[in-house]
């Protein structure tokens, strides 16, 4: 028997065309989606997860919401291919543009004025990452970007980060306990992800806050506070989420880090001779990996924020400390309630990626020593799209405002955008994610003006 391609719900409009050019047609669409939970085994997803990491691309840039397989500027595709389980198609994009990082991205803005600029120099126009590691066909997420090398996948394919060696189990077993006590601290919660926002697999650190309302000499009231850290020292943060802040409020953050060394490099991470730190930082609105804000903030203010870090004596586990009344100028509202975030990395010394289980964002209040997380909520009711075409411009409204839950996404610091999650990078964006909206609605009720 013939295998059958399965096609996607039509949705293609056709209307007379308006005598009058100078007018605008304009139409209204309106599509009953699966249910949130409905499990997309190309995807090894929900719908609900799926449709989230498309959201949150288009909040950061990454893909734009478009309509079907299109998208505003026709820059983000992957697979424009009508058949849902069709052959994929090679990406294409114009001579001054590189498919790097699941997009078409202008060799200009990243230094590379014309498309022979690198042939001129005997070089070779690759996508590749701060360690200069190539990507052949751009199908990878990470830190990665056009640039001139002769290196390529064959001669420097990507690589995991050296890892830091991992305590014994058996010793560090019976320590948390101790470690993670309250001792003199008013309050005590639990912050560690919860299970249901962590991508199945993701390791999920236990970690908690603990604070104290203090006051100063002259009157002033600030915050006591640790976070302890159930994993060795990669680098340990929190602070503030910016409310409209990208990956879930984490670019813009106002954070204090602990880091294990100095002197950051994107290519060789941390130097360890270099003596542990903490500092006060603002994490960049826009660049997520550490290289876009590895320089801590150093004014008269931020130096009034007092922190320091702890090791446990095998390498167990991790503590940042600090008091203050203030990150980098943002007061703690210690009357009443705070956006928190917080991450954590116990896998490698470059500032990496946290993953899924070692970040969260959460609502507290100082006072009461009530908290709540923000996770994912998604609302189920149905998108409405207006399109005008005027000028041929598409216009899109995607109702509702989401959260990942992961402050990468992700938390306080995708450190480094270096290879997120390898179900990000194909389970998510493989088959046309852009178009995710069209080909799998379970059904589609279009109403026309």
């Amino acid at each position: 028997m013939a295998k059958k391609a399965l096609q996607a719900t039509p949705h293609a409009l056709t209307v007379p065309a308006l005598e009058d050019v100078s007018k605008a047609r304009v139409w209204y669409g309106r599509m009953v989606l699966p249910p949130m939970d409905a499990f997309i085994p190309s995807m090894g997803s929900t719908f609900g997860e799926t449709r989230q990491v498309l959201v949150d691309s288009s909040s950061t840039g990454d893909m734009p919401l478009g309509v079907g397989c299109s998208s505003p500027n026709m820059k983000a595709f992957i697979d424009t291919s009508r058949n849902l389980d069709g052959e994929e198609e090679e990406p294409k994009c114009p001579d001054d543009e590189l498919f790097c990082w699941f997009r078409c991205m202008a060799l200009a803005d990243h230094g590379i004025q014309t498309p022979t600029t690198c042939a001129e120099r005997n070089l070779g126009l690759q996508c590749a990452n701060p360690r200069l590691q190539v990507i052949p066909d751009g199908l990878k997420h990470g830190d990665y970007w056009p640039q001139c090398t002769n290196n390529t996948h064959i001669t420097h394919p990507y690589t995991n980060y050296p890892e830091i060696p991992q305590p014994d189990e058996d010793i560090c077993a019976g320590e948390w306990e101790e470690f993670s006590a309250k001792g003199d601290y008013d309050h005590m919660i639990t912050v560690t992800v919860p299970e249901e926002t962590a991508r199945e697999g993701a390791i999920i650190v236990d970690t908690k806050l603990y604070w104290s309302i203090i006051e100063s000499d002259d009157g002033m009231k600030k915050i006591k506070g640790r976070v302890a850290y159930s994993g060795p020292f990669g680098w340990l943060a929190v602070g503030f989420a910016s409310p409209d802040g990208k990956h879930n409020g984490m670019n813009g953050g106002n954070i204090i880090m602990a880091k294990p060394g100095g002197n950051y490099s994107p290519v060789t991470g941390l130097d360890l001779g270099v003596e542990p730190s903490t500092g006060t930082y603002k994490i960049d609105e826009n660049g997520s990996s550490h290289r876009h804000w590895s320089t801590p903030i150093d004014t008269e203010e931020t130096r009034t924020t007092v922190s320091d870090y702890e090791v446990h004596d095998d390498g167990c586990f991790t503590a940042l400390t600090f008091e203050s009344d203030h990150i980098n100028g943002q007061k703690f509202n210690v009357e009443g309630i705070d956006d928190m975030i917080w991450a954590g990395n116990g896998l490698d010394h470059f500032v990496g990626h946290h993953g899924r289980g070692g970040r969260a964002r959460f609502t507290v209040d100082w006072k009461s020593g009530e908290m709540t997380y923000l996770t994912p909520e998604v609302k189920v009711e149905p998108i409405d799209i207006a399109v005008a075409t005027a000028d041929g411009d598409v216009h899109n409204d995607a109702n509702g405002e989401y959260d990942d839950g992961h402050a990468d996404g992700d938390g306080a610091g995708n450190a480094n955008d270096e290879e997120v999650d390898a179900a990000e990078n194909d389970g998510f964006v493989k088959k046309c994610v852009v178009g995710l909206f069209t080909s799998l609605v379970g059904a589609t009720m279009m109403q026309y003006l």
